[in-house]
C-alpha cells in the first residue's frame, strides 16, 4: 500500500512539475539550486541570486562551493561525492555573499538523473536561530581569518620587496664607495705618472740631441785621425768599450717602449677615472661610447678568463643627457653577464645607434640564450641561474633599476641556443629640462 502511495505522489508531483518549478523560481524564502556532479550551478532561483547578491545569469556555471565557507565547502564536496545521498537528511550550510556577509541555510540534497537538487531555507525555531547566530559568528571569524591571511601575504611580499630594495641600495652604496676610492687612487697615481712620463719624453729629446752630437763627431773621425792618431784611437777604443753602436740603437728603442708603457698606464688611469664616476648623481651631456670603451678595457681579464672577444660598432650621434657613471655600471653588469654566458671562442658584439628620439646600446652574445620561462624573471632581485656562490642575482636587477631611473628601459630578445640580445634604450632629452647640471 505504501508503494502505491509513493507512486501516486510521484505521479502527482510529475504532473505538477511546471507549477512547482514556477513556485520555486519566485519563492521569497526557499532557495533552489540544481548542480552537476562537479558541483557547478546549472540553475538557481531568484532567492539564491538575491541572497548572494549575484545576477542570476552569472551564477550559471560557477562552483557552488566558492560561495561556502572553507569547512562547509569541504563537507559539501564529500556529500556530492557520496554514492548514497539521503533525501531525508537535513544539514546546515553557511554561504558568504559577494560582500562577505554570511548566511546560514537549513538544506536538503537529492540526486536526480546524475544531477543534484538542493533546497534551502533560513532556520525558523529558536534553537536553530541560536545555532544560526553562532554559525554566523563563525562565518565572520572565517572571513576575518581569510582577510588576515591575505594581509599576511601582502605583508610578506612587502617585506621581500623591502629586503630586495635594501640589498640593491647596499650594493649601489658599495659601488659608490668603490667609485670614490678608485677615483682617489687614480688621482694619486696620475700625479707621479705625469712626472715620470714628462721626464721620459725629456730624456728622449736629450738623448736624441746627444746622439746627434755623437753622429757629428763620427763624421769628423777621418779629420781627427789626420790631426792626432792617438786621440782617434782612444775614441774608437772607448766606443767599442761602451758598445756605442748598440747604445745608439737600444736606448732610443727602450725610451720609446717606456713612453708607450707609460701612455698605456695613463690611459688605464683615465679609464679608471671615467669608469669610477659611480657616485655622480648629476646628469650631464656625454658620449656613452667613451664609457663603453673604458668598460670593455676593464673587463679584459674576464674576457681572457672565458676566452671571449668583443666587437664594437659605434655610430656617431648626438650626445646623451644622462648619469654617465651609473650608466657605465649598468653596461658593465650586462656585458659581464654576456661574457659569462658565452663559450670560449665566441664573440660579444656591442653597438650603439640613434633610433629616432632614442639612443640604443645593443649587447648581443652567442651563448645558449635565455629560456622563455626566465625572460620575465631576469630582472628580479636575487634571481640567478648560476651555481651557488657564483653570483648574487643583483647585476641585471641593478642595471634595470639604473636605466629605469634615467627614464629608459631594457629590452631582451632571446632564442634558446641562439644567444641573447639586450637593448638599453634611453630617450634624448634637452639639458635645460633638468636642474642638475655639471658643476
Amino acid at each position: 500500500m505504501q508503494n502505491n502511495d509513493n507512486e501516486y505522489v510521484k505521479d502527482i508531483l510529475t504532473a505538477a512539475a511546471p507549477l512547482l518549478s514556477a513556485f520555486l523560481d519566485f519563492s521569497v524564502v526557499l532557495l533552489m539550486i540544481i548542480l552537476d556532479r562537479e558541483g557547478r550551478i546549472l540553475r538557481a532561483n531568484q532567492t539564491l541570486s538575491r541572497c548572494l547578491k549575484v545576477d542570476r545569469a552569472e551564477l550559471t556555471g560557477r562552483s557552488f562551493a566558492s560561495f561556502l565557507t572553507g569547512p562547509d565547502g569541504e563537507g559539501f564536496a564529500k556529500r556530492l561525492a557520496g554514492t548514497d545521498t539521503a533525501t531525508d537528511e537535513e544539514f546546515l550550510l553557511n554561504l558568504v555573499d559577494v560582500e562577505q556577509v554570511p548566511h546560514t541555510l537549513r538544506c536538503r540534497l537529492a540526486m536526480m538523473d546524475e544531477r543534484f537538487l538542493l533546497i534551502g531555507e533560513p532556520p525558523q525555531d529558536n534553537n536553530q536561530s541560536l545555532q544560526e547566530e553562532l554559525l554566523q559568528l563563525n562565518n565572520k571569524l572565517s572571513v576575518l581569518s581569510r582577510e588576515n591571511v591575505r594581509k599576511g601575504r601582502e605583508l610578506t611580499k612587502a617585506l621581500a620587496d623591502l629586503k630586495s630594495t635594501q640589498s640593491m641600495l647596499v650594493q649601489q652604496e658599495k659601488m659608490a664607495s668603490l667609485g670614490q676610492m678608485t677615483a682617489g687612487i687614480a688621482h694619486e697615481i696620475n700625479n707621479p705618472l705625469a712626472f715620470v712620463l714628462n721626464n721620459e719624453q725629456l730624456l728622449k729629446r736629450d738623448f736624441d740631441e746627444l746622439l746627434a752630437f755623437i753622429n757629428t763627431l763620427g763624421d769628423a773621425m777621418p779629420e781627427i785621425a789626420l790631426l792626432s792618431a792617438s786621440i782617434h784611437g782612444k775614441i774608437l777604443a772607448k766606443a767599442g768599450e761602451v758598445g756605442l753602436e748598440y747604445l745608439a740603437e737600444a736606448v732610443p728603442r727602450k725610451i720609446t717602449a717606456n713612453i708607450e708603457g707609460l701612455e698605456r698606464v695613463k690611459r688605464i688611469v683615465l679609464d679608471l677615472r671615467n669608469f669610477s664616476r659611480l657616485d655622480e648623481a648629476d646628469r650631464k651631456l656625454c658620449n656613452p661610447a667613451d664609457g663603453i670603451e673604458s668598460t670593455i678595457r676593464f673587463l679584459g681579464p674576464l674576457m681572457q678568463e672565458y676566452g671571449v672577444t668583443i666587437e664594437t660598432d659605434f655610430t656617431r650621434s648626438e650626445q646623451l643627457f644622462c648619469s654617465p657613471g651609473l650608466l657605465n655600471q649598468a653596461i658593465s653588469n650586462i656585458l659581464a653577464n654576456a661574457i659569462q654566458a658565452s663559450q670560449p671562442g665566441q664573440t660579444v658584439r656591442v653597438s650603439t645607434r640613434q633610433d629616432g628620439d632614442w639612443y640604443c646600446i645593443e649587447i648581443r652574445d652567442q651563448g645558449s640564450g635565455i629560456p622563455a620561462e626566465y625572460l620575465t624573471k631576469v630582472f628580479d632581485p636575487f634571481f640567478t641561474t648560476k651555481p651557488v656562490g657564483s653570483g648574487t642575482g643583483l647585476g641585471l636587477s641593478i642595471a634595470h633599476q639604473i636605466v629605469a631611473d634615467q627614464g629608459g628601459r631594457i629590452e631582451i630578445d632571446s632564442i634558446p641556443g641562439s644567444g641573447a640580445t639586450f637593448r638599453i634604450l634611453l630617450r634624448f632629452e634637452q639639458q635645460d629640462a633638468h636642474p642638475a647640471t655639471e658643476r
